[in-house]
């Protein structure tokens, strides 16, 4: 019979505790495991039995330390040895029962599974020498069985606190229901193993985990094969097209252009050029002609990627920090789901197990970066329109409206839209009104950053996936461009994929709305929601257990792995981007704005925007003093028309 969380408050009656006990003097915790078995409790009376003696350590412990992370436990205890009066789990008689011995025996080979044994060593007593004994054994036995158990399903802290922008799902057991069934089974240790991850992916890691650290008993570990040896570019003069240097032969070998001829082979010639120009086009650069330290230092970084891709020598720690990532998953991802897994940049749809499809992703820069963490999607919209970010609208427009330029938006694309009704930039006064409470979107068009189609799974952290204009930043390794949403590079075979396992879709009706007259930003709900994963593996495992790593771009396993040797969270979370990002963006939006002269079209003039922050060219506590007022003239109708920005959205952002 399942039990209700109140019982709690029935446990507390039958010990019998009055409001005057919890004025009285409360001795501390003790430190060793001999003397917790020694000390009087102040609650404690004599003739209490087993039971109630739980009951009353229970209470005492809660009015002690009511804020303590291991009050919740005590609540389920509380339930549980409320509702199981006359059957203590752990004590048999005298003496420990056989059954806690058992779950020991597991507990102690805690190290297999990627966790510390010494967490959970427990000493067990030959006999007790009185109930206090026995009731402290009992209750300190269960309590470091839950702590197991969370750990093993939930991992050992929660990610959000080394970072914002890393989540976990909620794994907590039912203790209640699960305890006794452990303490009833004849092998506790399958429900136990149990509580660990069942996912194949994390199944695949810890064979390679105990290949690694046991391997007399479970056989060593394979290295994947290496590939040639990378070529990486010393530091050299600035070449431009025409010029020779002995370095060029390997700048040819590194992007595989061939010399027409053998005199050529150190000559920077016109094929060479384009094929530097077309590799930093990926890299995030307009033009990059010649060929420079920069041009080096971008073919060198993307060297280290592959090089640390194809390593088969995988430090231990992090090994265990990837296992110790997937007890951050759901227990149960899915039947079809979608997995981002963001250091591979690449998304996959998963059916029962099976990959169906799977296409290169673009994801958030360093300082804007894609979080981690799962939820659920449950509509498409095609032809998206883009609401503009507040970080857009502070930053960006607002300086140009409230001084004069309400041509703004126009020459890129976007309008002021309340539902149906456009509203004219004219009609504000910018200098008093707060751009993040108006409504500015762009519609749908080859301009749009979102592209033709957005996959939408509510989140608090307002990220999607969506396609995208700037379809050559694909082909590059490294692919962190974007302000934190999830960029597909072939999005309507996704689009065909998802409305066809959900909702019975064919080619031809996701074809249909993406037709010149089709409707703009139209919203269509699947009939079965889809499960979206972005997750942060950088250690994968295949069947047999070999290992395959990726580059840890956004360094949440540097922040783990010290996490995991014990330095302060607190401490961890000081460097945490996704915090300083959140202060940047509210010291500007908080930020007071002091407004000089502007030019308006109606040849008037009007308060002009100039903001003062802390990090800004003005200095600390300084102002800009207000401009000579500028005007703005009409521009040729060939050059009004707002061009694209080709490496990202227009303004850096999705």
């Amino acid at each position: 019979m399942r039990i209700c969380k109140p019982m709690l408050a029935t446990a507390v009656l039958l010990a019998g505790l009055s409001a005057a006990n919890a004025n009285e003097t409360i001795s501390g915790d003790t430190q060793s495991e001999p003397a917790r078995f020694a000390a009087e409790p102040t609650l404690w009376t004599a003739g209490d039995g087993l039971q109630v003696g739980i009951l009353r350590e229970i209470t005492e412990r809660k009015l002690r330390r009511p804020d303590d992370t291991k009050s919740f436990w005590l609540d389920e205890l509380g339930t549980i040895y409320a509702a199981h009066l006359s059957t203590p789990l752990w004590v048999d008689g005298n003496a420990p029962a056989a059954r806690a011995r058992k779950v020991m025996r597991h507990l102690v080979s805690a190290d297999e599974w990627g966790l510390r044994s010494s967490d959970y060593r427990f000493d067990v007593p030959a006999e007790f020498a009185s109930e206090r004994q026995k009731a402290l054994f009992e209750l300190e036995f269960s309590l470091n069985l839950l702590k197991y158990i969370d750990d093993a399903r939930r991992g050992r802290f929660r990610p959000t606190e080394m970072s914002l922008w890393y989540e976990r799902s909620s794994n907590r057991a039912d203790s209640v229901e699960l305890l006794p069934r452990i303490a009833q089974a004849d092998d506790p240790s399958e429900l136990l193993a149990a509580q660990h991850p069942q996912h194949a992916g994390f199944k695949r890691l810890r064979k390679a985990y105990l290949r690694r650290t046991f391997p007399d008993r479970f056989g060593p570990i394979k290295a994947v094969e290496r590939g040639p040896k990378p070529i990486f570019l010393e530091n050299g003069p600035s070449l431009r097209r025409g010029e020779r240097h002995p370095q060029i032969a390997q700048l040819r070998k590194r992007l595989k252009v061939p010399a027409s001829s053998a005199s050529s082979e150190d000559l920077y010639d016109r094929r060479l050029m384009k094929a530097v120009n077309r590799f930093m086009r990926t890299q995030g650069w307009r033009r990059k002609h010649v060929y420079d330290n920069k041009v080096r230092r971008a073919l060198n970084e993307t060297v280290q990627g592959e090089r640390r891709a194809s390593r088969g020598r995988v430090a231990l720690s992090d090994i265990v920090a990837n296992m110790e990532k997937w007890r951050w998953l759901p227990r149960d991802l899915g039947d079809i789901h979608i997995w981002n897994n963001l250091p591979s940049f690449r998304t996959q749809v998963v059916k029962d197990g099976r990959v169906i499809h799977e296409e290169r992703i673009i994801i958030g820069k360093t300082e804007t970066q894609t979080p981690v963490f799962s939820d659920t999607m449950t509509h498409v919209v095609f032809k998206p329109q883009w609401g503009i970010p507040n970080s857009i609208k502070i930053k960006d427009l607002l300086p140009r409206l409230a001084g004069g330029d309400l041509d703004v938006l126009r020459r890129r694309g976007m309008r002021i839209q309340f539902e149906d009704k456009i509203v004219p930039p004219h009609r504000y006064d910018w200098s008093r009104t707060d751009i993040k409470s108006i409504p500015i979107i762009m519609g749908a068009g080859s301009s749009n950053p979102l592209g033709r189609v957005k996959f939408m799974f509510p989140n608090h952290h307002a990220v999607y996936m969506h396609d995208t204009p700037t379809k050559h930043l694909f082909k590059s390794r490294t692919r962190t461009f974007s302000h934190g949403c999830i960029r597909v590079r072939n999005p309507i075979r996704l689009a065909e994929i998802v409305l066809g396992e959900t909702s019975d879709w064919d080619r031809q009706q996701v074809a249909d709305h993406l037709r010149r007259r089709a409707k703009e930003n139209n919203r269509i709900d699947l009939n079965t929601t889809v499960g979206v994963h972005n997750t942060y593996f950088t250690v994968v495992a295949d069947k047999d257990g070999n290992l395959e790593t990726l580059k840890d771009i956004y360094g949440h396993d540097r922040r783990l792995k010290q996490a995991l040797s014990g330095k302060s969270l607190q401490v961890i979370a000081k460097s945490d981007p996704a915090r300083i990002h959140n202060e940047k963006i509210a010291r500007l939006e908080e930020a007071r704005p002091r407004y000089g002269y502007g030019y308006s079209r109606r040849n008037t003039y009007t308060a002009g925007y100039f903001q003062n922050y802390q990090y800004g060219l003005g200095g600390p506590g300084g102002y800009y003093a207000p401009s000579k007022p500028k005007k703005y003239k009409k521009k040729k109708k060939a050059s009004q028309g707002w061009t694209f920005n080709p490496f990202g959205d227009p303004f850096g952002n999705d």
